[in-house]
Parts: structure tokens; C-alpha cells; sequence
């Protein structure tokens, strides 16, 4: 590596800050990520590191980063200046009181220059990171953010880390809705994936710091009964944690008890037996060496420690009589303490001796067994005998009585925590997990006599079409969750910034065109999000992948998603008879789909695409629709004639979808800037491939029409068969 590169003269009034701003800039290499992944061997940019910080001290460089900032720099100049004019007004002052007074304003002033100095010194780095872009811009030219920079990807491995977890407008609106209540059931509703637990997580972190959180999880299939019996005991588990006591203080550990206690006895009595053994046969092989030992000593082993013990009796008795005050009071000091670390008795709080009793309750069966028996012996060898036995055993409460006590108990432990300014929380997740709707209503009904507790929040996560339901409850028909649900708070698609704040965090230095794409194929929903960026940064690890630009890592991306997909959706119509050419043409897709790393066969993908529209397009039409397997009547399975054409409709549209992204991503020397989708309007900005994506879900006729607009707002051919609008 050659010399450091130096600022260029005149560009600093001082020495000092010149030193301050180099290191800075030497940082950069170690500290941004941006800067470390450009710099990184496996990218062939031609930048190096002497190449950007010659660039950073330039002196109109320098002047932005100083400007950049929110006037540190400048605070810190006037603070000098005001010190060097004080410090010169008093080297012309002669000896006197103002002499004085000034030595300690100067003081003052160069505590100000120090703390202002910390203070560029500490901002100076978010100054200089935030002219990086531009710079490698000017360095690498405009389509610098078409190459695939990834440092640090820690974010994309730890999914479940709530230190990545980006706080969105969604959790403002629920905190605000709840500081609006008293208490009372909100549900969180979304689609699959697009962050209700994560939520409700994060949410669920926050408050167990100041209030009692109860978290609970419905199992896929669940039984109402068992699930409140769990969501009781789990309630008492809680509460008695927050109030220091253990869980199963009282009962639960009995098994495991007896457990212990047997193995400590079995442990103790193999150690004794043994320690009895070692002792009689050292007794039996030492007796001679004892005795003779005896012997030796005047008056045998016995009279030897009886004449020192008399000695050390007698300097006691002298110590405790000639110095009193140097043996009593280190006694009664002695005494004092361990008076101190007597425990003393807690009183127990009524509420937390409930919930221990209901623990035992819940947790346990009794039984109590009392019997009596009375005889008559005779003298000869008969016998005449009566006995009774009776036995007492409890019972489990019923679903009624369970509701009954949970909702009592739950009613007092909110009062008490209302007491000392603490609110309660029930989060229930998963319930998206039970499949249909009709079953989250079902539980909904089970569990909602327990609702409307004041100072008791539960926060209950469902799927969209339930939070849909509730939404409609102004019309005519209303439906039964109009009835449970206090508020709902929907949480919807990322947006394009959103999802791009997101990857900031997961894997910083990841450039806007891979946001868009991970984003237009997720359509918002976060946890594809990550899934798909995960696939990005692995393309260029792929066979036959040499670049880490947009065009071939976006090509190998969308080349697997639709390899994948079309082998699904062979899967998916291989009931219908009299099809096999149209299969076989799908097969042979996939097949290219999987062999696109031979040479040439990378620029042949969109036509290969093209050629895959013309025959599904054949296929989704009424009379192109192949004869379907006999016996099938239901329309809606892919066996029957309209669900073999609405499925290969579906495949159509996500063709034309997979299409339209392969010509924006691939097809382009550079990615477009902020001008060209201002220029492109409504309907040419990415959010609406985000949107056309989730609506291939719902409407593939819908899809198409997105696209179309689409690709007219970008001046795109039609796709053949497709994208109509």
C-alpha cells in the first residue's frame, strides 16, 4: 500500500482538526459497511482505499461533509475563536483583579472548546458515511448500484432477533388505540407473514418490562377447554414471577422431589456403606501401629491430649479475665450479625397464595382415603373382622366453572396491578395457524367471556378475513366478531421504503435495485422479504453465476423462482388425462429452467418465457382446455375442466409476471433514477408489481391488468397473450 494521501493545503485553518478529520476518514474502511463490502476482493470496482480517501480530503469534499452535519463543526469554530480572542485580550492586560476574573472565563471557554470538539467528533462519522454514495457514484459511475454488496447479512440468519425489528406506523396506532382503552380485546390482522407475531412480539418485550405479560400460542389443533385451562395456569405463573415467587413453589417439583430424594439416598447410603467398609479395614490393617503408638507416648494417646487441652483451656480463661473488651465484644458483634441474617417472614399477599392454590388445582388430582376396621380374635385359630373404607377425590372444573374462576381471578389481579400502576396483557398468537376462519371464530366464542376486564389488554393476532369481517360491521348483516373485538389494527404490504428500512437493518449496504426486486417478488409481505433476499445474496454462489451485477443475479433469481413454480404446478395438474403434451412442454421448461447455465442459454431465458405464455395461453381457454379425469365434479379442484383452466389461468399470470420483472431487471444497462418513475407515473412505479404480485393470489385477470399498465407506463411489447389492460 503507497503513502496516506494528504489534504490538500489550505483546506484546514488547524493542524489539529486536520489530524481529527484523517483519522475519521481512515475509519471508514473499518467501520462502514458500505465502504468495506466495495472495497472487498471479490468485487472487480478498480476502487481502492488510498482512491476514496484522496476523494474525501479533497477540499470541496470536505466542505460538504462539514455542511452535512448539523452545525458541530461550525459550533466548535466559534467556540475557538471566542477562546483565542479572549485568550489575546488578556495577554494585553497587565496585572489586576480583571486579570483574574478573565483566567477563570478562559477556563470556562476551553471546557466549551473540548465539549464542542467531542461533539464534531462524535458526528463527524455519520457525516462522512452519508457521502459515500455520491462519492462512489462520482468514482464507479451511475450504475455503481447495480452491483450485489452484501458485508454484513447477520440480520437475514438471526429472522427471529427483535433487534432487527423495524418499528413501523402499525405500532404506533396499536399503542395509541390501547392508551385510548381501559382494557378490552384488539386483534392484530394481515396476511400470512407480513408481521403479526413479530409485533406482538416486540410489543409483548417492551411491556413485561413495567406491566404482567402473558404470552400464549394456539396449538393447530386445539380443544377450548385445554386451551383455557392453559392460558389460567400461565396467568398465575406470571403473576407469581412478578412478585418473586417461583411457579411451582408449592407442588409441582413433588415428583421431581421424590426423584432427588431417592437418588441422594440411594447416593448417601452406597458413600456410608463404603465409608464404614474403609474404616474397619484400616482399623483391621493400622491396630498394630496404633497400639505401639500408644505406648511411645507418656500416658498413652489419651493423657497427651488431655494435658493440651488444659494448656489451651487455661490461656483462655487468662485472656477472657485480663482482657475482656478484646474477646466480648468481637462475640457480641458476632452475635449482632447473625441475628441480621435471621429471614425474617414475608406476609404473603392474599392473591399470590391464590394463585399458588390454583395451580395446585389445576396441576393436581387429590385423594384422600380413610378406612377402619374392627375385629374379634378368638382364642382358636378363627377370626371375625368388619371393615369400612372411603375415599374423597377432586374432580376437574368443568368449562363453565373454569370460565367462572379465570374471569374472577383475572378481575382482582387487575385491580391490584391497577394499584401499582401496572396493566395486564394477554397475547395470543397463532391463531391463523387453526385454517379456516370459521374455527378463529370458533375460539373467539369459546374465550370471549373472559373479555372486557378493565386494566386488561388482550391482543389477539387473526387472519385478514376475520379482520375483514369486523370491518364490515357497519353493514346490514354483522357478524359475531363484531361482538368480541373491541378494535382491530390491520397491518398491510410493506412498502417500498418500508421493506428497503428493513434490509437496512438486515443487511446494510444492500443497494436500492435488490430491495426493489426482493420486494416486487415478496409483494411487501416481510417474512418473503427475507426469504427472497436471502436467495439474492446466495445467486452469485450459484454454478455458472461470474457476476455480481443486477442483470445476473437477477436473472438467476427469477429463472429458480420459475423453475420452482412450474414444477408445483405440474404437480398440480397431473389429474388431467389427454394432457401429456402440455405437460411435457412444462417439463421440458423446467428442464431449460435448470440447465440456463449452459453458454448462450442465459440470453435465450425471456423468449424461453415467451414460448411457455403461448401454451399456457392455449391451455386456459375454454376450448383449449384438455378433457379432464371422469368422476370429478367439483369445479374448484384442478381435476375438474373449469379448475384445470383457472389453474393453468393462475400459471399464465404468474408467467407474465416473472416475465415483466425479467425485462425491467435484466434488460437495462442502468437501473432507472427518481426522475424516470416520476416520468413513469402512477402506474410505473414498482409498488404496483409489489401489488400485481399479491393479487395473483386473488384475480390473475387483475394481475394482468397491473402489468399492463405497467409495462405501458415503461414503454415495454405486450407480453404475448397476457398482461391485457
Amino acid at each position: 500500500m503507497g503513502e496516506r494521501p494528504e489534504a490538500a493545503p489550505g483546506t484546514w485553518a488547524r493542524p489539529e482538526d486536520a489530524a481529527l478529520y484523517e483519522a475519521a476518514v481512515g475509519r471508514l474502511a473499518t467501520e462502514d459497511v458500505v465502504v468495506q463490502a466495495y472495497l472487498g476482493e471479490r468485487y472487480t470496482t478498480g476502487l481502492t482505499e488510498e482512491v476514496l480517501t484522496a476523494r474525501f480530503l479533497a477540499r470541496e469534499v470536505v466542505g460538504e461533509v462539514l455542511a452535512s452535519g448539523r452545525r458541530e463543526f461550525y459550533d466548535y469554530q466559534d467556540a475557538v475563536e471566542q477562546r483565542d480572542r479572549v485568550a489575546r485580550r488578556r495577554r494585553r492586560t497587565g496585572l489586576s483583579p480583571a486579570r483574574l476574573g478573565s483566567r477563570l472565563y478562559l477556563w470556562a471557554l476551553d471546557r466549551q472548546v473540548l465539549f464542542t470538539r467531542r461533539q464534531w467528533e462524535s458526528a463527524l462519522p455519520a457525516a462522512l458515511s452519508g457521502q459515500v454514495r455520491r462519492l462512489l457514484r462520482e468514482l464507479l459511475g451511475d450504475d455503481h448500484d447495480t452491483l450485489l454488496v452484501t458485508h454484513d447479512i447477520l440480520g437475514l440468519i438471526e429472522v427471529h432477533d427483535l433487534r432487527y425489528v423495524v418499528p413501523y406506523l402499525d405500532r404506533v396506532s396499536l399503542v395509541k388505540r390501547m392508551e385510548l382503552m381501559a382494557g378490552g380485546a384488539i386483534a392484530i390482522s394481515g396476511p400470512r407473514g407480513v408481521g403479526k407475531s413479530t409485533l406482538l412480539r416486540e410489543l409483548a418485550h417492551r411491556e413485561a418490562a413495567k406491566d404482567l405479560v402473558v404470552r400464549a400460542e394456539i396449538p393447530a389443533a386445539y380443544v377450548p377447554q385445554e386451551f383455557l385451562l392453559s392460558l389460567f395456569q400461565r396467568v398465575c405463573e406470571e403473576f407469581l414471577a412478578l412478585h418473586g415467587r417461583a411457579a411451582d413453589s408449592s407442588f409441582t417439583f413433588l415428583i421431581r422431589l421424590r426423584k432427588h430424594l431417592l437418588r441422594r439416598l440411594r447416593a448417601a447410603a452406597s458413600f456410608w456403606a463404603r465409608l464404614l467398609l474403609a474404616v474397619v479395614l484400616l482399623s483391621v490393617a493400622l491396630a498394630p501401629l496404633a497400639t505401639a503408638l500408644s505406648e511411645a507416648l507418656e500416658g498413652g494417646l489419651g493423657g497427651w491430649l488431655g494435658r493440651r487441652w488444659g494448656d489451651v483451656s487455661a490461656g483462655a480463661v487468662r485472656v477472657w479475665a485480663e482482657h475482656p473488651w478484646l474477646v466480648r465484644v468481637p462475640l457480641a458483634l458476632l452475635g449482632l450479625g447473625l441475628l441480621a441474617t435471621l429471614s425474617r417472614r414475608r406476609k404473603t399477599s392474599p392473591l399470590v397464595q391464590e394463585c399458588v392454590n390454583y395451580l395446585y388445582l389445576l396441576r393436581t388430582v387429590q385423594s384422600t382415603s380413610v378406612a377402619a376396621t374392627a375385629g374379634v380374635a378368638a382364642l382358636s385359630a378363627g377370626t371375625f373382622g368388619l371393615g369400612r373404607t372411603s375415599t374423597l377425590s377432586t374432580r376437574t372444573l368443568n368449562f363453565p366453572e373454569l370460565v367462572v374462576h379465570f374471569r374472577d381471578l383475572l378481575e382482582r389481579l387487575a385491580r391490584a396491578e391497577r394499584t401499582a400502576g401496572r396493566r395486564i396483557f394477554v397475547v395470543i398468537d397463532e391463531i391463523d395457524r387453526l385454517g379456516a376462519a370459521d374455527q378463529a371464530r370458533s375460539l373467539l366464542t369459546e374465550i370471549k367471556a373472559v373479555f372486557g376486564i378493565p386494566n386488561v389488554y388482550f391482543l389477539i393476532s387473526v387472519a385478514e378475513d376475520v379482520g375483514a369481517d369486523f370491518v364490515r360491521r357497519g353493514l346490514p348483516v354483522r357478524d359475531v366478531v363484531d361482538s368480541y373485538l373491541d378494535d382491530v389494527v390491520h397491518i398491510g404490504p410493506r412498502t417500498l421504503d418500508e421493506s428497503r428500512a428493513v434490509l437496512h437493518h438486515r443487511a446494510p449496504g444492500l443497494a436500492l435495485p435488490f430491495v426493489a426486486l426482493a420486494h416486487c417478488l415478496a409483494g411487501g409481505i416481510t417474512r418473503d422479504l427475507i426469504r427472497y433476499t436471502r436467495r439474492i445474496v446466495m445467486a452469485p454462489e450459484g454454478p455458472g453465476v461470474t457476476e455480481w451485477r443486477l442483470r445476473g443475479v437477477a436473472r438467476e433469481v427469477l429463472s429458480e423462482e420459475l423453475r420452482e413454480t412450474l414444477a408445483g404446478f405440474r404437480v398440480r395438474l397431473g389429474g388431467a388425462v389427454d394432457s401429456d403434451r402440455r405437460l411435457e412442454e412444462l417439463r421440458s421448461a423446467v428442464t431449460l429452467l435448470g440447465e440456463r447455465h449452459e453458454r448462450g442459454r442465459a440470453g435465450l431465458l425471456p423468449g424461453a418465457v415467451e414460448r411457455l405464455l403461448d401454451v399456457i395461453s392455449t391451455a386456459s381457454s375454454p376450448s383449449g382446455a384438455p378433457p379432464l379425469t371422469g368422476g370429478a365434479d367439483s369445479s374448484d379442484s384442478a381435476g375438474s375442466p373449469e379448475g384445470a383452466a383457472r389453474t393453468w389461468e393462475e400459471l399464465g399470470a404468474y408467467t407474465d409476471f416473472v416475465l415483466t420483472l425479467l425485462e425491467f431487471f435484466t434488460e437495462r444497462e442502468t437501473f432507472p433514477d427518481q426522475a424516470a418513475f416520476t416520468g413513469a407515473g402512477y402506474d410505473g412505479m414498482l409498488q404496483r408489481l409489489a401489488e400485481a404480485r399479491l393479487e395473483l393470489a386473488v384475480s390473475p385477470a387483475g394481475a394482468r391488468q397491473l402489468l399492463g399498465r405497467f409495462r405501458a407506463a415503461w414503454n415495454m411489447p405486450r407480453a404475448p397473450h397476457g398482461a391485457g389492460g
